[in-house]
């Protein structure tokens, strides 16, 4: 009998613990955060991040070009440097450290280079 009533508690905290596992919301990054904070979303969209626009035609940034980095995309974002001859429509409007942290975040999704 005490044998029961031993495993009928352990099954009882096996499933409570698993319920407060899953109860917990898990955390974005901090780059994902910025991005949607300095409304980046009016304009991208980082599918891969589950992250959507607002525009039916937004440039989705889940597949970055693998010559990207993080210096030139800093620059970019602060309409210091020109991608195709353009600057960024926008200056980002964060501190220094924000816009690092966004930029290693969109850094992520570069596509990997393929090897020959």
């Amino acid at each position: 009998m005490k044998n029961i009533v031993v495993y009928l508690l352990f099954v009882i905290a096996v499933i409570a613990l698993f319920g407060f596992a899953y109860s917990i919301p898990a955390v974005d990054a901090p780059g994902k955060n910025i991005f949607v904070d300095n409304k980046c979303t009016m304009c991208h969209s980082v599918e891969v991040a589950e992250v959507t626009s607002k525009k039916n035609d937004a440039k989705d940034l889940s597949n970055l070009s693998a010559d990207l980095t993080s210096d030139f995309l800093t620059k970019y974002l602060k309409k210091e440097e020109s991608l195709e001859g353009k600057k960024h429509k926008t200056a980002f409007k964060g501190s220094d450290e924000e816009l690092q942290q966004m930029v290693n975040w969109l850094l992520t999704f570069k596509v990997k280079e393929t090897e020959n």
